[in-house]
């Protein structure tokens, strides 16, 4: 007598469409990436507690797969004029705003130069570049005697991301986001690339850190195809493909611990020195991480109740790394307090960045939602017009930290 498996997808359905794991597992990964930043900022590495370098390799690209599942359900039911209106009303308003702030308030607040040189400086006027997706990370003076010299580092990811949606449209168009074997030949198509440009071109990798490099070919190729980015792109397709599958995956405790161990195992038991090179082409180990994301995003994880009244965990990973950079000129003291000096940057700067992300949220983002309302089926599910207390569930990408 055989046991009938209950698979994802049945748990969605019984949830309306939305996995209610999924405010759990944004705002869970948003902190942890927040407190990973603490450790970086002070000029520490991943090499500096045991498995930590798995931090690095494995949040962000869960956000993505995140964005891949789940906006797969909205590339599904929208045209593809629509699909984009509604990214686009989701992650341009408040990123314009952190570039705005950043350049207009931090920047002259903290940098070294004065006022007239900041404003004239040919570095200020290409931070604005960020809106596009063309990531520059310094203004004029600003954080130049840190440890990390980057006032935004986070917003490393927004190039990926738009590329996600290029690769959505795409999907879209051809219509093979309904077919499991089109994505399936997309992350064919991206892997044969990044063979190729590593093959070719002697082991060029892109630096996501740096400026994105146009018009020069072979690095941008080398950027988006053989780029620690090169993982967010596939795991992104690895949420469609999950998405599309997820009436034959199985919903399975069991799995579910099995693929924590291989990630666990992974992380503690070797030297990450020994593996930067490996891991960078190993793709296989984003597949647990992409079941586990799936996993925990049907789940039911309860959650304090405040955090139900909006969607911070954009705003908290938007916004959180330059205020940390201010904490640690404001308080140099306490958070040059070793051996604890990163837990006590992160206690002080996460209440921080959740205040920031509240204002984001209710001043910025949740008008912005309501406009789209048309078009979103979680704003219509959740009531974004009439129940101010509600939040959408469906995260989108880590540029907009996870959120739809």
């Amino acid at each position: 007598m055989s046991l009938k498996m209950t698979t994802i997808g049945q748990i969605l359905d019984k949830n309306r469409g939305i996995g209610p794991g999924f405010d759990f597992l944004r705002i869970a990964l948003a902190v942890s990436i927040v407190g990973f930043h603490c450790i970086l900022e002070l000029g520490h590495t991943s090499r500096h507690l045991i498995g930590l370098w798995y931090a690095q390799y494995a949040f962000v690209p869960m956000f993505f797969a995140l964005s891949g599942f789940l906006v797969t359900a909205s590339a599904l039911r929208l045209s593809l004029k629509n699909f984009l209106i509604n990214r686009c009303l989701r992650i341009l308003p408040a990123l314009s705003v952190d570039i705005v702030v950043c350049a207009m308030i931090i920047g002259p607040l903290t940098t070294t130069f004065p006022l007239a040189r900041y404003f004239s400086d040919s570095e200020f006027f290409r931070y604005f570049l960020n809106i596009t997706g063309w990531i520059h990370y310094t203004l004029p003076g600003v954080f130049k005697n840190r440890p990390n010299q980057m006032v935004n580092g986070a917003l490393w990811t927004v190039p990926f991301e738009m590329f996600c949606y290029v690769l959505m449209s795409l999907l879209m168009l051809s219509r093979w986001v309904r077919r499991p074997l089109g994505v399936a030949a997309f992350l064919a198509v991206i892997m044969g690339v990044k063979l190729a440009v590593d093959y070719y071109h002697g082991g060029l990798a892109g630096d996501v850190y740096a400026p994105m490099p146009l018009p020069h070919i072979r690095a941008t190729l080398a950027f988006i195809f053989n780029s620690t980015g090169t993982r967010l792109l596939v795991t992104f397709l690895l949420g469609i493909f999950f998405y599309q599958l997820k009436d034959k995956i199985p919903y399975s405790w069991p799995l579910f611990i099995a693929c924590c161990l291989i990630c666990a195992v992974t992380a503690i038991g070797h030297d990450r020195t020994h593996l930067t090179r490996i891991l960078s082409n190993d793709f296989a180990l984003l597949l647990p991480i992409v079941y586990i994301t799936c996993f925990l995003g049907v789940t039911r994880v309860p959650l304090p109740a405040f955090l139900h009244k909006g969607d911070y965990s954009y705003g908290i990973y938007l916004y959180h790394d330059p205020f940390l950079q201010i904490l640690i000129g404001l308080f140099p003291a306490a958070v040059l307090l070793k051996p604890l000096t990163p837990v006590v940057l992160f206690a002080i700067g996460l209440p921080v960045a959740f205040g920031v992300a509240f204002l984001s949220w209710h001043l910025v983002e949740k008008p912005i939602l309501a406009m789209r309302k048309k078009f979103s089926f979680v704003a219509k599910v959740r009531g974004v017009e009439d129940a101010p207390a509600t939040a959408p569930a469906l995260p989108e990408g880590a540029g907009e930290a996870a959120s739809s």
